[in-house]
């Protein structure tokens, strides 16, 4: 099932209460044309200019992740995770009213950026497994709310995201262990989930408990996405630094059960 319903919003008006309904009912909700073409074009040039940073690109660098090509098994650089503090347009986004509107009016409070990330999702790079993006350590924030925002379009071939309409209602479907947990299948109805079809400029957005997944990108080219993720004030405030801190920590972690030491951030 593709997305429907999705809203036509050129100028990025108050969302209605109609939308706010659904976002409840559904979990989700796609916003369509939030950015203009030209500021599309401003990102995705920004973007190419970071595949690029070689000072960056160092496989001890916190900072960024690579995946396994589904085909070749050779490593293939995957994502900058933070990314507003060295992408200025990536940053504007982040930052914009037009998204920070929407966000705090699905929250019901003012939101609060915790996460940023530049996904590129090049040709032959896995998807993800069901999962949550809440994660159950000390502070996490319940109203954690990600944005996703296309620069190239989400299509089958490359990965579209799905997601399971209602299946939020249920809550953190994994172990409150503080770690990230991929879920059985059996917990959502695959027959149901909605494929997030977006085009560039195009937005969708999902809370924490909103069960979603991938597929490897089987096409010839990239799939770029920025996920921005907010809290509400009330729910922790300013708290994108420590979520940084702790998430480093989590990383040093895994990466010392690989055997990978001597991890740094840059």
């Amino acid at each position: 099932m593709r997305t429907g319903g999705a809203l036509r919003c050129p100028n990025m008006q108050p969302l209605a209460p109609r939308d706010l309904d659904q976002y409840r009912e559904k979990g989700f909700l796609v916003v369509r044309n939030v950015f203009r073409p030209d500021e599309v074009l401003d990102v995705a040039r920004e973007t190419e200019g970071l595949l690029s940073r070689a000072d960056l690109m160092d496989q001890k660098n916190l900072r960024v992740r690579w995946q396994v090509h589904v085909e070749t098994m050779d490593p293939v650089f995957e994502l900058y995770d933070p990314i507003v503090d060295i992408a200025p347009h990536c940053h504007a986004w982040a930052h914009d009213p037009r998204v920070l509107g929407a966000v705090g009016k699905l929250l019901g409070d003012e939101a609060h950026l915790i996460k940023d990330k530049l996904i590129y999702k090049p040709a032959g790079a896995g998807g993800y497994p069901l999962h949550q993006d809440f994660i159950a350590w000390p502070g996490f924030p319940e109203s954690f709310t990600t944005v996703v925002v296309a620069i190239d379009p989400a299509t089958e071939a490359n990965g579209w995201i799905k997601v399971h309409p209602g299946a939020h209602a249920k809550g953190c479907l994994a172990e409150r262990d503080g770690n990230f947990h991929i879920l059985d299948d059996a917990l959502v109805d695959a027959s149901a989930a909605v494929s997030l079809d977006l085009a560039p400029g195009d937005i969708a957005i999902y809370g924490g408990f909103m069960p979603h997944q991938s597929a490897p990108n089987r096409s010839p080219t990239q799939r770029r996405h920025l996920l921005f993720s907010y809290n509400a004030a009330k729910d922790g405030g300013e708290q994108r630094a420590s979520h940084y801190e702790a998430f480093h920590h989590y990383l040093r972690s895994v990466y010392s059960m690989m055997g990978l030491a001597d991890m740094h951030f840059r």
